[in-house]
């Protein structure tokens, strides 16, 4: 057995460059500012944090204590104001502490992506998801639309994993210009020959240009030609039901083979008899095929879209939005009968 006397109390001292963030911000920061911001986001050299209120007074001398102790990699801390917003959902951002600079250059499964953090919509957080799509819903050399493409994370990993052929959009020029960049950058042809294209402009006028066989390379209609893809994305959580309707005029007549998959992402909530899953579904129902003149609306919709349509839809949980509010992600095949059906079609068995 080991024998032995404890010896005298010796004082160590820590110094600043080995405590931690949090400790270094419990010493500094009043009673009434705590506990200290616990978390952030890193984008590329940027690191992004959501100050509460209590926390704001100090923002600098946070930002100042991040910028020291955090990895080298971080250059810039800033604090999100506000929510997102606007046309290109953007936000504004306060500077902390560190360089004035918010182009980025961020790593993604192997992926460089490069990108000016306060001009366009960007989300680490999603990162699982396009894990997701690209390894249990895209099969390889696979045609993959994609209406609100942003800086084209998603489809510049489908291009390269999957080797999948890309249709994209989004409203932002800037967005485009660096999903442009960022695809040329890691390999991948842009040019008209190659196997992906991005555009700039409406998500509704983008997704009936699919169905009615305008190239994604020219505005004028080439016969007899479809750009239907095997997926398409609705990546808009605040209004993406609403572009159901240019499903529309899509084709439905026998040449689609292999009804195209449609995914679109929601916020739901739950309510007193449905779960947010629930009511996902009954949102994007409402988008497909709108009930004109009802005193109530109907609920449970996804029977009719599944039992009726053969639409096969299914609804998986993303993330909390906030309390109560969850993304949903709703997918269904939009096969010839839903089209029919859409195109005022009800005599059709």
């Amino acid at each position: 057995d080991f024998k032995g006397r404890c010896g005298e109390p010796e004082s160590i001292d820590i110094l600043y460059q080995n405590q931690p963030v949090n400790r270094i911000l419990t010493k500094l920061l009043p009673p009434e500012a705590q506990p200290p911001p616990s978390s952030y986001e890193q984008v590329g050299h940027v690191a992004h944090v959501n100050l509460r209120q209590p926390h704001v007074p100090y923002g600098k001398l946070i930002g100042q204590v991040m910028l020291d102790r955090l990895q080298s990699s971080i250059r810039t801390v800033v604090n999100k104001l506000g929510e997102v917003g606007g046309p290109y959902r953007t936000y504004q951002m306060d500077l902390l502490a560190g360089d004035d600079d918010y182009f980025v250059h961020q790593v993604e499964h192997g992926v460089s992506l490069y990108f000016d953090l306060k001009r366009v919509y960007w989300c680490t957080r999603l990162e699982g998801e396009r894990t997701y799509m690209i390894e249990n819903d895209f099969k390889p050399n696979q045609t993959v639309a994609d209406a609100f493409c942003g800086v084209g994370a998603l489809c510049i990993r489908a291009a390269t994993a999957k080797g999948c052929r890309i249709l994209a959009n989004d409203l932002n020029p800037d967005a485009v210009a660096y999903c442009k960049d960022s695809a040329s950058r890691n390999g991948i042809d842009v040019g008209p020959n190659g196997k992906f294209h991005v555009q700039c402009g409406d998500a509704s006028q983008f997704i009936m240009n699919l169905g009615m066989g305008v190239s994604e390379s020219s505005s004028t209609k080439e016969s007899g030609v479809s750009n239907l893809p095997d997926h398409l994305i609705l990546n808009f959580p605040l209004d993406s039901p609403s572009f159901l309707n240019s499903l529309r005029w899509w084709p439905s007549g026998e040449t689609i083979d292999s009804p195209p998959r449609v995914h679109v992402y929601t916020f739901a909530r739950g309510d007193d008899v449905r779960t947010a899953a629930e009511v996902a579904i009954d949102m994007v129902a409402d988008g497909l095929l709108p009930e004109g003149g009802y005193v109530e609306p109907s609920i449970f919709r996804g029977q009719y879209l599944n039992e009726e349509l053969e639409c096969d839809i299914q609804a998986r949980e993303i993330r909390d939005a906030a309390p109560g509010k969850l993304v949903i992600c709703v997918s269904f095949s939009a096969t010839r009968l839903l089209l029919r059906r859409m195109q005022g079609d009800f005599g059709l068995d």
